[in-house]
């Protein structure tokens, strides 16, 4: 599976996992922006969306928060922003959930999710 499909299969999941708790949801129509869609329930918030099947020895999911881009032979890497979305939604391969407040990993290049110090944002 190439990472657009990842990409979007991680968006599906978001989108039932908000519809099935009663938020309304919208898209984006270009895909261009920081966040994959955003909820309503009473106020906006945006959503980043993540899939990950990088699966650590340690049996926890590695998940990279840097945005990815490049022009001719030059490629680049930058962290997300506190602006840049409310929510990170992850998708493991093996079904688990996580929503993470953007505060929580707004500095951090990557995290490992299915150890103990995320089990608290499962979903």
């Amino acid at each position: 599976m190439n990472t657009k499909r990842k990409g979007s299969l991680a968006l599906g999941v978001a989108i039932d996992h908000f519809i099935a708790k009663g938020n309304t949801v919208l898209l984006p129509i270009a895909d261009c922006d920081l966040y994959d869609l955003v909820i309503d329930d009473g106020n906006f918030k945006k959503i980043q969306c993540k899939y990950t099947d990088d699966k650590e020895s340690s049996g926890g999911y590695n998940i990279d928060l840097r945005t990815f881009g490049g022009y001719r032979k030059k490629t680049y890497h930058n962290r997300y922003k506190s602006e840049d979305f409310d929510f990170l939604f992850i998708y493991c391969s093996n079904g688990e959930k996580y929503l993470i407040p953007a505060e929580k990993v707004i500095t951090k290049a990557h995290i490992v999710v299915g150890s103990k110090s995320w089990n608290e944002f499962k979903c």
